[in-house]
């Protein structure tokens, strides 16, 4: 299945170039004169002011807290009945009820200590 000679000593013809279109100069930007820059320069002054003067307030300790708490299961017991009424207390109002970080904290000690294991001890 080899070409035959004749094939083989035809030349290829290759396909025609073609033209690169004709690259246009780009214009170059005027320069702005010296009283727009620096109105420009006075804006932007402004505007790196104004976004360091309005600092982000800082979080709420108590939602440190709160998170730990969040999909976690709670046994039936003292430590849920405390939980449920901290809940019932943080979702009563604007100011949450009065709850305090301490007793967040508290709960959530008390918490981890009641799932600690005990220490197998060896004989």
């Amino acid at each position: 299945m080899s070409k035959s000679d004749s094939e083989k000593a035809k030349p290829k013809s290759k396909p025609a170039a073609q033209a690169a279109p004709e690259k246009k100069p780009k214009p170059k930007a005027e320069k702005p004169s010296p009283e727009e820059a620096a109105a420009k320069e006075v804006a932007a002054a402004e505007a790196k002011e104004k976004a360091k003067a309005e600092p982000r307030p800082p979080a709420d300790p108590r939602l440190k807290f709160l998170k730990k708490f969040h999909g976690k299961f709670l046994p039936r017991g003292p430590l849920r009945d405390r939980h449920k009424e901290l809940m019932q207390r943080w979702d009563s109002g604007e100011d949450h009820g009065g709850v305090t970080a301490d007793e967040l904290k508290s709960l959530y000690q008390d918490w981890k200590t009641s799932r600690e294991k005990p220490v197998k001890v060896k004989a």
